[in-house]
């Protein structure tokens, strides 16, 4: 498939179907015309990248990842213990999250009570 279906297919644009072949996650083949063609393994590099980004990975890490699983010598206990790091941080915000989320509540509740107050008087 071309660039365009592709791009439109994993949800990204065609720059960054661009960018991520000269970072090496893509090794499309070109027909006689210069065009690109990408295939489903492709597509799934793609969700690999996605999914990857989502949980917090750089680029760099996805694709030494996406190298190692193609040559097949991924790292389990590396990749097990980069995925524990990536809970353990998400957690971090999440515990982070539900502080601010308290704060915020307190400050609706405290307004909520003076506006009551003032209907009242």
């Amino acid at each position: 498939m071309l660039i365009g279906e592709f791009a439109k297919r994993v949800g990204v644009s065609t720059d960054t179907i661009r960018f991520y072949g000269k970072v090496g996650f893509f090794s499309s083949s070109r027909s006689e015309n210069g065009y690109r063609h990408y295939t489903e393994k492709d597509i799934e590099t793609a969700d690999l990248i996605a999914s990857g980004k989502s949980i917090g990975f750089s680029l760099r890490e996805i694709l030494a990842f996406s190298q190692e699983m193609a040559d097949g010598v991924l790292d389990h206990a590396r990749a097990q213990e980069s995925l524990q790091s990536k809970i353990n941080l998400i957690d971090e915000r999440i515990a982070s999250l539900k502080r601010v989320r308290k704060l915020a509540q307190q400050q609706l509740d405290y307004c909520r009570a003076v506006e009551a107050q003032e209907l009242s008087v």
